[in-house]
């Protein structure tokens, strides 16, 4: 079936789509070329040592800069200013390019923090969570996303009566929620800090008018406790993985759509309209994507070894050595080298095995976007509730589960003890084992997110499965429970990144008066 002229000019209108005028103005902000060089160089070392998706880095950087610049600063125009300088030292925005209004702008977005932070409605946590939503706000507002804002409401919009829900009860406008936030998920990657905030502009509008409410803020502060408790029980819904699932096979389609006609903008027009030529270039895309999957994976393994040894290995190894000579007055060489080079040696095992997709992955793609391209409605996807157990079944998996930890680990500790590792040396081993597993696992996953074809079920699989799943949980229990030892990033935030700052603000300032005494030397 041919596509439809209707949706092609639609998505034709929304790849031409130009970004905001963010320009507009006559003075610009900049950043001298050295300072922005200084500070490049410690944002790549401190990104090194505080492991997260590429496309996370940015928001992870408003949000440090922001906390320390409130704890220091209480004028809202400053506080914008320095901030939006060193994004652009850090190379996270444009030099010279933005307009000296968007200080403002971002003052405001400030000035609200501030008023909210005065009231200090609810947790600690509750107020850690209203910072990231400013960070997020702050980058929507320095970052133009039209055009994959439109990308997910277009994908929204086609999918939604074809994603059906059986054997739970979900009111109309939560199915309808989670579906749109299974299409910003699987589109353009958001996390859950952005999806917060997506929701928090829908289910507190006022948020958005801080004029209103600025004069007595504690209504809104102490709304937001309960509206951050509705959005988090939305992200952490028991479906959520398997919306995910269901949307995926038409967010990868319309995306490598995206990317086929940023390759080619000045042919945008006839690549979407016709069927033959979009679905050429959508091969053309996939298989370009399929080719970098090896080097994304060396990256991501590299970066994650890194972190992982300077922020969790490298205590480990210092504790194995002392402690040994401490209860057996010598150290084991030989256990001490393993779990030194396991780390990096499972990485490169995981890498290996991480295949490329075929044919038939490319396939459902491009019948994906069939789907979305002709005026049928694409066929219903039926997603259903896991099944209901008795009480006894319950905890009859729940002993199995348990068992698997008893045998994975039973077994791994016997062979360890069988090749003369001390508790020491086993407890460093299963340490590093289940975190790098994990670490592991993650990349893995990131490097099947053009992958649309579920894993066919075999005994092999469900035998490895058997044995990792334990291992794989233990690493993210322990990793989400140590992420905050690292000595290295608190050495980094609290003792060196703020004089560091300052003395680049210097420099900034003292780069400025010498381009004003030269100046003045000019006739």
């Amino acid at each position: 079936m041919a596509y439809s002229q209707r949706y092609t000019q639609q998505l034709s209108g929304i790849f031409g789509l130009k970004e905001q005028n963010l320009t507009q103005g006559d003075e610009k902000i900049t950043v001298h070329a050295a300072v922005s060089r200084f500070s490049f160089f410690y944002e790549k070392i401190r990104n090194i040592l505080d492991y997260k998706d590429e496309h996370l880095i940015r928001k992870a950087a408003i949000l440090r800069i922001l906390k320390r610049l409130v704890l220091l600063e209480n004028d809202p125009r400053a506080i914008s200013e320095q901030l939006i300088k060193e994004l652009i030292a850090a190379r996270y925005l444009e030099n010279g390019v933005l307009p000296q209004s968007l200080i403002d702008d971002v003052s405001w977005r400030v000035y609200k923090l501030q008023m909210i932070l005065k009231v200090n409605a609810g947790s600690e946590r509750h107020l850690d969570w209203i910072k990231i939503m400013v960070a997020v706000e702050i980058e929507d507002l320095l970052v133009d996303s039209t055009r994959d804002k439109t990308l997910v409401s277009f994908l929204y919009e086609r999918v939604q009566r074809s994603v059906q829900v059986r054997g739970i009860d979900m009111s109309e406008s939560d199915l309808n929620l989670q579906i749109y936030l299974a299409c910003y998920r699987t589109l353009v990657k958001a996390d859950d800090e952005v999806l917060g905030y997506k929701m928090l502009r829908a289910f507190l509008p006022e948020w958005l008018q801080p004029h209103t409410w600025m004069d007595n803020p504690r209504p809104i502060a102490e709304r937001m406790v309960a509206v951050e408790r509705r959005i988090k029980l939305q992200l952490r819904h028991g479906m959520n993985l398997r919306f995910q699932r269901v949307v995926k096979p038409w967010a990868v389609g319309l995306n490598m759509l995206s990317e086929a006609v940023s390759a080619k903008p000045d042919q945008a027009s006839s690549l979407i309209s016709d069927q033959d030529t979009a679905k050429n270039a959508i091969k053309l895309v996939a298989d370009k994507r399929y080719a970098k999957t090896k080097a994304k994976v060396r990256r991501a393994t590299f970066r994650a070894v890194v972190y992982l040894f300077f922020t969790k290995m490298i205590i480990a190894l210092l504790l194995e050595a002392p402690v040994e000579w401490l209860l057996y007055e010598k150290v084991h060489m030989e256990a001490l080298l393993v779990n030194l080079l396991f780390p990096p040696v499972l990485m490169f095992i995981v890498g290996l095995f991480i295949k490329t997709p075929g044919k038939e992955n490319t396939n459902r793609i491009l019948q994906a976007l069939d789907d979305l391209l002709t005026d049928v409605i694409p066929a219903p996807r039926v997603i259903s509730a896991p099944p209901k157990r008795s009480p006894l079944a319950k905890t009859l998996l729940m002993l199995t589960y348990f068992l698997t930890f008893v045998i994975t680990f039973g077994a791994i500790s016997l062979f360890l003890e069988y090749v003369s590792f001390t508790w020491i040396s086993t407890l460093i081993f299963l340490f590093f084992l289940s975190v790098v597993s994990f670490f592991a696992f993650r990349i893995r996953i990131s490097a099947r997110e053009d992958i649309v074809i579920d894993d066919k079920v075999t005994l092999r699989t469900s035998l490895v499965d058997f044995f990792s799943i334990p291992v794989l949980r233990a690493g993210r229990w322990l990793s989400l429970s140590i992420s905050r030892i690292n000595i290295f990033l608190f050495f980094f935030d609290f003792i060196f990144e703020a004089p560091y700052k300052l003395f680049l603000k210097l420099l900034e300032e003292w780069f400025a008066f010498a381009k004003e005494k030269k100046d003045e030397l000019q006739p």
